[in-house]
């Protein structure tokens, strides 16, 4: 351990606690809380992960402080915690002593994303001593009192600002690529769009129309194994950006100040301040970057809906498929639109298109002018199209062959897995009885389909326009493209719309790299690839050093796979011959995490295959739809699968106990700080579930304090189409099952 300095910071928090019963008074005092947080800095070592059992924790009481000190061992997951460098935390309260529960962490590279989490619950005008990882730089950036016992805190105050990174020299040197022309670095152009499922850029799997993304996959490199790290915007967006899985993605809940382990739900995600994002370390390397369309990487935002769904995930609300449709907050009985004419329905995107082009003009006339030492850019656009609502118009709608275009059929729901059933239900993709809408025919999903598909091939238009861009401005040859998707859509398929779930329709999105220093072109990669191997892919064709990266970068580099044609190329060590992607959050019923070799895929639910509820296993090359469960019969291959996700998940048991602490502590500092939150819930039109929550609002009500009376628990995906059950002759039989295969 290296002290490279000592750093202080002061903070000031008002906290509204109830009299302990060990004070013998009933009357509220308010109590001012300076919080004064040390940190030494530590110089780099791998993480090793230890229990918080053997946590060091020194609490030493201050003169007149009272006792019943307690660490709370379970508060805060431990997977990075080890012996290390030091925090001091000390309490002076100005009034009698109350119970606080104080959060802190220790910062890497001075940014503020969390690797380490450490709890306590300590009484007033104490002092606590905790260990944190040696890998950490420095800077306390944060430190967070509030109420325990059973006190609702006040609203957190914000974060005080933390010191910026020393800024590069501006502008910054131009960087340089030994290897390459000239050590000229390559401009790369990053197109994603949202929502497509990856197998449709494969040649026969559906009639979309994408000439230009095939002329750049034959000239570059196709993955055609490749997922997503989490199927929802925030969450995929933030992993990407950041180079790190979900779960490890640390962070203070916008609004509450909350300690949150990963990106869960679209609320969370990356820091806002966070400045180690791709776009960062590439404008630090001496790239011009120009950010555009789309980001939806940073915590904090989506609605309060995504918010509520999220932390209620494991609420038992109550509901009733046949009367009502269930508890729903989605809709995916609307009909597919198609505009008259060329009217476009997409208009902002291409607006950003034109204005993303005429910057990469601007930049390929300055290299031009300087051809001996150009400064290379990076563009970004991320694309609303392929999201939901389905709308095109009839230009592109016109595209589509209609007799290629094909409709799954749906099992009847008492047959569906219990996470797939409540899924459904949850995305309104389980209409009452008497529904008029049409989702159960034939006519109504095949539209869906045919509109969906025309919006990808208006997508595969705006990389066209891209293209030729580059080439008027004779900037091609020395260019990188990456075309991908921030996750995919269930299509109808499994009787669901959206993502969220561990189906390749929803998690396996495409990924083409073509043009400068790609010289494995046509190439078909079908090793099994991820997100999170992005980042270190595109420092390498940047030239970006190592020492100029983020201390934690998860994923593994692609650019082996873009100059070599052997089906896995020599790296040291070895790459991992699986992905992984994992879901925590809205429209869905538990945690769920999803490991494939590109063969087989398994599905591991909540805190193990042998718990809440059973496994999935596909053969994805003989059961391509994924309806056959082979778990089963084929123990053996769960628990090998169980061993490849323990070595990106050590802990995965306990992150899905996180992800359950998290939702009950953030949905508690909701209402703390909205003392109407009932009427909010009850009467609020604007939230999704509304329909659902005015139903039965006595027993929603009930539903929450249960849930929260009951402590964190990863419960098991209910099945029913009623609920609390009753018995069946109460129960009406859906028309789903005479009207599934129309």
């Amino acid at each position: 351990v290296s002290m490279l300095g000592w750093h202080l910071v002061a903070m000031l928090f008002h906290a509204d606690c109830g009299s302990s019963s060990r004070q013998g008074s009933g009357r509220g005092t308010i109590s001012t809380v300076l919080v004064l947080a040390v940190l030494a800095a530590c110089t780099g070592h791998p993480l090793d992960p230890v229990s918080l059992s053997n946590h060091s924790v020194n609490i030493q009481p201050s003169s007149g402080a009272p006792s019943g000190k307690s660490l709370r061992s379970g508060a805060s997951p431990s997977r990075t915690l080890n012996a290390g460098c030091n925090v001091s935390v000390v309490h002076q309260a100005s009034h009698a002593p109350c119970t606080l529960g104080v959060s802190f962490g220790c910062f890497e590279n001075n940014n503020s994303m969390w690797v380490a989490d450490c709890r306590g619950t300590f009484a007033c005008n104490t002092a606590t001593n905790v260990n944190c990882p040696p890998q950490l730089g420095y800077g306390a950036e944060q430190v967070v009192c509030h109420c325990v016992n059973g006190v609702q805190p006040k609203p957190w105050p914000p974060l005080p600002p933390k010191p910026p990174k020393p800024s590069p020299p501006s502008p910054a040197p131009v960087p340089k690529c030994p290897g390459r022309p000239k050590g000229i670095c390559p401009n790369i152009l990053f197109l994603i769009d949202e929502s497509t499922d990856g197998r449709t850029y494969r040649p026969g799997f559906a009639p979309v129309v994408i000439p230009d993304i095939q002329k750049l996959a034959a000239a570059g490199v196709q993955f055609d194994t490749h997922y997503v790290n989490a199927p929802e915007c925030c969450p995929s967006r933030s992993s990407l950006w950041s180079g790190r899985y979900p779960h490890h993605i640390p962070h203070a809940q916008v609004g509450s100040g909350l300690h949150v382990n990963g990106a869960w739900n679209n609320f969370e995600g990356n820091p806002s301040d966070y400045n180690d994002l791709i776009g960062d370390v590439l404008q630090r390397h001496g790239y011009d970057v120009k950010i555009a369309g789309k980001t939806d990487w940073s915590a904090g935002g989506h609605s309060l809906t995504a918010r509520l769904t999220g932390w209620t995930m494991y609420t038992q609300f109550p509901y009733n498929v046949n009367k009502t449709g269930g508890w729903s907050d989605e809709d995916c009985t609307s009909p597919a639109q198609v505009a008259n004419g060329t009217d476009a329905k997409h208009r902002g995107d291409w607006v950003v298109v034109n204005q993303t082009i005429a910057w990469i003009q601007a930049r390929a006339a300055e290299q031009r002018g300087n051809p001996t030492d150009p400064r290379p850019f990076f563009a970004y656009q991320g694309m609303n199209i392929v999201h939901p609502p389905y709308v095109t118009n009839q230009y592109w709608y016109s595209k589509i062959d209609q007799s290629k275009v094909t409709v799954p059929s749906w099992a009847p729901l008492d047959q569906l897995h219990p996470c797939d059933f409540q899924s459904s239900m949850l995305k309104g993709c389980t209409p009452p009885d008497g529904d008029p809408s049409g989702l159960y025919t034939e006519a109504h999903r095949k539209q869906i389909r045919s509109v969906y598909y025309a919006m990808i091939s208006e997508f595969g238009a705006m990389v066209g326009e891209y293209m030729a861009a580059l080439e008027a401005g004779e900037v091609s040859d020395n260019t990188v493209v990456i075309v991908t998707s921030d996750h995919g859509d269930m299509n109808m398929e499994h009787q669901q719309f959206y993502k969220m779930v561990p189906y390749d329709a929803s998690s396996r999105v495409p990924l083409v790299i073509a043009g400068a220093g790609v010289t494995s072109a046509g190439r078909l990669v079908t090793a099994p690839t991820s997100h999170v191997d992005l980042f270190p892919t595109i420092a390498d064709l940047a030239g970006v050093p190592q020492g100029d990266r983020p201390t934690v970068l998860e994923g593994e580099s692609l650019v082996p796979f873009l100059t070599s044609n052997t089906v896995t190329p020599n790296t040291s060590p070895p790459r991992r011959d699986f992905a992984v992607v994992e879901w925590h959050g809205e429209e869905n019923a538990m945690s769920w995490y999803m490991v494939t070799n590109g063969t087989f895929k398994c599905v591991i639910y909540g805190t193990g295959p042998h718990n809440e509820v059973p496994p999935l296993l596909f053969n994805l090359h003989a059961d391509p739809d994924e309806t056959a469960n082979l778990a089963p019969q084929f123990p053996d291959v769960v628990a090998d699968f169980e061993a490849k996700l323990k070595l990106v998940i050590p802990d995965y048991a306990n992150v899905s106990l996180d992800v359950a602490t998290y939702g009950i502590d953030s949905f508690k500092a909701w209402q703390g700080s909205n003392p109407n939150w009932r009427s909010v819930l009850q009467n609020s039109s604007d939230l999704r579930f509304h329909a659902s929550f005015k139903a039965n609002p006595e027993g929603s009500f009930a539903a929450i304090e249960s849930w929260l009376a009951g402590g964190p628990n990863v419960k098991a995906c209910r099945m029913g189409l009623v609920w609390p059950p009753v018995a069946d002759a109460d129960v009406e039989p859906l028309h789903h099952d005479s009207l599934a295969h129309q």
